[in-house]
């Protein structure tokens, strides 16, 4: 699969799809297997994608997209052609047919073809290659011409490549002999001689007599009836998205696409396959297939290899993938932490004022004092450790003990669930993400849950509140318990006057039935429970005598002052501009609830530039009691040209309604500070609120003030509202008035509409006026059209640019398409050139690339095997192991088995256990059963269970055939010289 892929057929069913992926692979430079490592769709997968002759599925035409490394207008043109494919027929009628129901000349092809694509697609070459090892003939070019849609084969080739491809793992064919293909062809041919066998022919194949049949089963799709017996797919847990759901699925696709097989379908196949290092039973196998745990890596690697070979791909592929994602799974970064590692304070709990007096240390939280709200919070508890998913949320005002209250109610979660919270309440994206991920035995931390919810000022807002209405009736995923507070003058509840109902209604339904209320004052009953508790902590004592009923408020306030708080180092932070220093002790005067002075150090530290306590600053004014003050302050921040403070006057506007206002604080932003995010913040307001039309012509307006980047703005609304053709015009006079991004845009929106002549000419426009970032994607479009000369002087001319030893971390993509673009026009001594230049500045991935290149070239010189030995050696040792197959497969070609079994000894000197099992492997396929043997029993000593089954397997063979018996019959001095060099291991 490293070699060029052959050209799509004319008039193949997806042909413009599947010319277009491979443009994209061959641009990108890797091979199918190194796709198949990114995008964890297997490499037969890919490899069908691409071959044009069936519509592949949306969801791996856009894996094969990412694998490529293409860009979105790549990924949009792809699905526009995949969607003007047509679909896909069902597998019965892709042409495999048992031989009983083979009755049309026509079935011939569609057999050999469907026989070919279930046994993994294998490439001609390999197919010619082993016909050769099993002593018989047959021409890859005489294949490619049979194999052609529409086209008869002839007897020999039908009958010949029947036998070939039985040997490959998972072949429909393996349990057929050739007398049964030579009958099939007698009976669609009537009247023909049959083909007499030659010695050279194999005998019939003998199919299994232990175990099922693990070759021809049909794939279905979840939901259906298949496999055997009609059986239904059991459905997977619930596992968390991520690196451990990606290998969830990948090992649940193979097992769907091996045609649903029983637990004993499975354990049998193991225990009878050959490349498996683990013999997993039923259990294990159940563990891994339909729950969350991972399980141990030889049992993944087995039963991946397995359910590959059941449903016609490579073992061997598959097995490696499924390592790698079970590598990546096991060293993904866990989901949260363990309830009991939790930090209170790190999840807003405020800590208790320090005692300057006492004589020992005192912890940060003192005794808690049980309050009657408890019970309704500890009663939601209860019910999701009972598996039973809910939420329940503390409301109160500040410092009401609200966080608290929910902090003492974890103490009821048993060991082993996981806590998360928000690390950044503001980054939208990973609050959603972080909720999607919410499963079994989860916490989800909210404090101030009102920030998360309010559509009004936080943009993610419908989106959590989705997520959170599908993680708690979402049965797979639970128990899951939400808990959190909210403020009980949180705008989200209390707007009125009819402002975005809809969205406060949604709000309420989520959260009013399950909202506990929190007094900021103590009952009686609970203050004789901290007079009982106060000789515990001298600090209940002070608050006992001191604080009457507002205890939580009283023990969430600071009792002394800080160095840093000190009012001279106020007045010398604001004199020399130290927005450092301000911010610090804005923060630590809010923690300690000292609200005013930290709202004052706030908007000095704001006023001073610090662009992060604008927010802090307003919301502290608003807690206040002072809304209009917060707003007037951020409107003389924004009049100044700050568009962060345009952006917080314009949510508090939008709050109460004031639409207008919000726009023109956005406007008066822009015009002051000539600010993008402003011109966007507002024309996207504009659009929200109906005035579209009205927002073009402000945009037009601030650009004819000077402001080019108003007309890039523009183009982005028209786009968006569907005026396709002003929004191109808008672009271009954009990159006229020097904003030479809207000439890449333009050139990309082109794409997306396929008038790809113009997206040139645009892309063109952009290099000609000074943007070098558009010279790539220019190339790669002319790639696409099939204009590979020009693209290769751009492609060029980038290389020559990056031979600057000046020049930063190289694109060695671009190396990279240069040989792709030389070995696609069948140069490839340049092709040569190129990938050694990458490899030299450390692209060890051109490595595999230049042993493919050179494997071909063996057959010309002699010094060609070593060179690809070399290329091949240094791709092993930089991951792909499989590289070290081709060199045995080389040196047992072209010097013999000889130097094969030399070679592979040099490494097992070195200490590389895997050639221990390689050799013995060789000597096997060799027909050396003796030797293979002794290798067998070598590499189970080494802890290889794969190893000891076959060293078993064979000793019962040699027991059953007699002495001297063997697998095969290797030539004599094949077997005298390979002899010879084991002797001496």
């Amino acid at each position: 699969m490293g070699r060029p892929k052959k050209a799509v057929a004319p008039g193949a069913v997806a042909e413009d799809l599947a010319r277009f992926l491979q443009k994209l692979s061959a641009r990108s430079g890797r091979t199918y297997d190194a796709m198949a490592r990114v995008c964890g769709v297997s490499a037969a997968t890919l490899c069908r994608a691409d071959s044009g002759e069936r519509r592949p599925g949306l969801d791996v035409v856009r894996a094969y997209v990412e694998a490529c490394g293409a860009g979105a207008s790549d990924l949009r043109k792809a699905e526009r052609l995949w969607r003007g494919t047509p679909a896909p027929v069902s597998l019965s009628g892709a042409g495999w047919v048992e031989p009983d129901a083979v009755c049309d000349v026509q079935q011939l092809g569609e057999v050999m073809r469907a026989a070919r694509a279930l046994s993994g697609q294998p490439s001609l070459r390999s197919v010619e290659e082993r016909a050769g090892v099993l002593g018989l003939v047959l021409s890859r070019s005489t294949l490619g011409d049979a194999m052609r849609p529409g086209a008869v084969p002839t007897e020999t080739v039908f009958c010949v490549f029947m036998q070939v491809i039985a040997d490959f793992a998972g072949s429909p064919a393996a349990g057929y002999g050739p007398e049964v293909w030579e009958e099939v062809w007698r009976r669609v041919q009537p009247g023909r001689r049959p083909r007499a066998r030659g010695g050279a022919a194999r005998g019939p194949r003998k199919a299994a007599v232990s175990g099922p049949s693990v070759t021809s089963r049909v794939p279905c799709a979840p939901g259906t009836r298949g496999g055997r017996g009609g059986r239904r797919p059991r459905a997977r847990a619930w596992v968390r998205p991520g690196p451990v759901e990606d290998f969830k699925a990948y090992l649940y696709q193979l097992y769907l696409g091996a045609g649903v097989p029983s637990l004993d379908d499975i354990e049998t196949a193991v225990l009878l396959n050959d490349s498996s290092e683990a013999a997993p039973g039923r259990e294990r196998v159940s563990r891994l297939l339909w729950s969350a745990e991972l399980g141990l890596q030889q049992d993944v690697v087995a039963v991946a290899g397995v359910l590959a070979g059941m449903a016609g791909s490579d073992p061997a592929a598959a097995a490696g993938h499924a390592k790698e994602l079970w590598v990546q799974a096991s060293g993904a970064r866990p989901y949260g932490c363990a309830v009991g590692e939790a930090d209170p304070l790190a999840l807003g709990v405020r800590e208790t004022f320090v005692l300057a007096r006492a004589g020992k240390a005192l912890p940060a939280l003192v005794p808690y004092i049980r309050r009657e709200h408890d019970q309704a919070i500890e009663a939601v508890v209860a019910r999701a450790v009972s598996s039973r998913s809910g939420m329940v949320i503390a409301r109160g005002p500040q410092t009401a003990g609200k966080t608290r209250s929910c902090w003492e109610a974890l103490r009821g979660i048993p060991a082993g669930w996981r806590l998360w919270h928000p690390a950044d309440p503001f980054d939208g994206t990973q609050v959603v993400q972080g909720l999607a991920q919410a499963g079994p035995r989860t916490v989800v931390w909210l404090d101030r849950v009102e920030r998360y919810l309010d559509p009004v000022q936080y943009r993610w807002a419908t989106a959590v509140q989705a997520e959170l209405g599908t993680v708690l009736h979402d049965s797979r995923r639970a128990p899951v318990l939400v808990i959190g507070t909210v403020s009980a003058a949180a705008d989200v509840l209390n707007r009125s006057g009819g402002l975005t109902p809809a969205a406060d209604t949604a709000v309420r339904t989520l959260i009013e039935d399950v909202v506990v209320d929190v007094s900021p004052r103590f009952t009686k009953t609970e203050l004789v429970r901290l007079a009982d508790l106060a000789e515990l902590d001298d600090r209940l004592a002070i608050a006992r005598d001191h604080a009457r009923s507002a205890v939580p408020k009283f023990l969430a306030t600071s009792r002394r002052a800080y160095p840093i708080l000190a009012p001279e180092s106020f007045h010398a932070a604001v004199e020399h501009g130290d927005t450092d220093t301000l911010f610090m002790g804005g923060t630590l005067l809010r923690q300690w609830g000292r609200l005013e002075e930290a709202a004052a150090w706030y908007q000095r530290a704001a006023e001073a530039g610090d662009s992060q306590a604008i927010e802090p600053a307003a919301a502290l004014l608003s807690e206040s009691g002072e809304p209009q003050k917060a707003i007037s302050w951020l409107r003389s921040l924004a009049e100044a040209g700050d568009p962060d403070a345009a952006v917080a006057a314009a949510r508090r506007l939008l709050e109460t309604g004031r639409d207008n206002e919000a726009i023109r604080i956005y406007q008066q932003a822009a015009l002051a500070g000539g600010s993008r995010r402003a011109l966007r913040a507002a024309a996207a307001l504009m659009r929200r609120t109906g005035q579209a039309r009205e927002a073009v012509r402000w945009l037009r307006a601030c650009a004819e003030g000077g402001n080019p980047a108003a007309l890039h703005e523009a183009a982005h609304l028209l786009w968006e509202t569907g005026d396709q053709a002003r929004a191109l015009k808008f672009y271009a006079d954009a990159g006229s008035a020097g904003e030479l991004a809207a000439w890449r845009d333009a050139a990309e929106r082109l794409q997306t509409l396929g008038r790809d002549d113009e997206a040139v000419i645009t892309y063109r426009a952009a290099v000609q006026l000074g943007d070098r970032q558009s010279e790539l994607p220019l190339a790669d479009l002319l790639v696409e059209q099939g204009r590979l000369e020009e693209a290769l002087e751009i492609y060029l001319e980038e290389a020559r640019k990056q031979q600057d030893p000046e020049k930063q971390n190289p694109d060695l993509g671009v190396l990279r398409r240069i040989a792709n673009l030389y070995r696609s026009s069948e140069r490839p001594d340049e092709a040569l050139a190129w990938l050694q230049e990458a490899a030299d500045r450390g692209d060890v991935a051109a490595f595999m690339q230049i042993g493919l290149i050179l494997r071909d070239k063996c057959d010309q010189g002699e010094k060609h095997v070593d060179e690809a030995v070399v290329a091949f050696t240094r791709a092993a040792a930089a991951g792909e192991w499989h590289a070290y197959r081709e060199v045995v497969w080389l040196l047992r070609k072209h010097r013999g088995l000889k130097a094969a079994v030399g070679w592979l000894h040099l490494r097992i000197e070195n200490k590389d256990r895997r050639a221990v099992r390689e050799m013995a492997d060789l000597l096997r396929e060799a027909g050396m059963t003796e030797e293979a043997l002794t290798w067998y029993l070598r590499a189970a000593e080494q802890g290889s269970e794969y190893a000891a089954r076959y060293a078993l397997r064979l000793q019962s063979q040699l027991l059953s055939s007699g002495p001297g018996a063997r697998c095969g019959t290797p030539e004599v001095g094949e077997a005298t010289g390979a002899t010879e060099a084991t002797e001496d291991l």
